[in-house]
């Protein structure tokens, strides 16, 4: 009973110190001003490293303090068919739900260009080996952070995957609100509830990662083109 107790101590000082990594020592915000500042690409791939950092610590914390892996789910395993027909859909869903949200902030008339990101598409345009590592690193250590480590133990907490999934979503478009607009909050929030209902059902990170990665480097693509 104690050793559970401290278990679940363990999980809710984990989220506690993640949420603080967040926005204390912004996970993803923080790396904004490497790429236009003094924009050097060494430093531009040092700031994504530290996203793999960031990664290594929240796994060397859940090993060593909370005695379990990252993972806590078991990773479910499918055909290569239901892999090829999720992220179809995934990305139909992503598709509509983004522009349907762009159409409703249109119609209200409200900003929904970020200077912010203009300044980062325009760093990463002839940085192609740059760009895709932005989006390989975005796949992964989000996904894993926030779906992989933070949906199951908000799970356990609140003993509730609803409320799980709203609270690990609210906090991933919260990450980037550096960007400067409301809708680089929404869009993100709306992705992170697909990505976190697809987890809860299905329980497998790999193909949100595979997900999140082709998703963020077709958008890069598409506007560096339109640059």
């Amino acid at each position: 009973m104690q050793i559970a107790q401290k278990n679940n101590q363990s999980v809710l000082i984990g989220c506690i110190l993640i949420i603080l990594l967040l926005f204390l020592f912004p996970f993803a915000a923080a790396s904004i001003p490497s790429f236009f500042s003094i924009q050097k690409t060494s430093l531009a791939y040092l700031s994504r490293f530290s996203f793999w950092l960031s990664l290594l610590c929240i796994w060397f914390y859940a090993l060593k303090f909370e005695n379990q892996k990252l993972l806590i789910w078991e990773e479910k395993k499918y055909n290569i068919s239901f892999y090829i027909i999720s992220i179809i859909l995934i990305f139909l869903t992503l598709f509509i739900g983004v522009i349907t949200i762009q159409l409703f902030f249109k119609l209200l008339g409200l900003e929904n260009k970020s200077l912010v990101l203009q300044k980062i598409i325009q760093f990463l345009k002839h940085r192609q080996l740059l760009l895709f590592f932005t989006a390989l690193t975005a796949g992964v250590v989000e996904e894993l952070i926030f779906r992989g480590y933070l949906q199951p133990r908000l799970t356990k907490i609140f003993k509730n995957p609803h409320i799980a999934i709203f609270i690990s979503c609210l906090l991933f478009g919260l990450m980037h609100y550096k960007y400067g607009t409301v809708i680089n909050v929404i869009g993100p929030f709306f992705i992170g509830l697909v990505f976190a209902y697809f987890y809860w059902k299905y329980q497998n990170i790999k193909i949100l990662i595979l997900c999140h990665f082709l998703w963020d480097l077709l958008l890069l693509i598409i506007a560096v083109s339109r640059n």
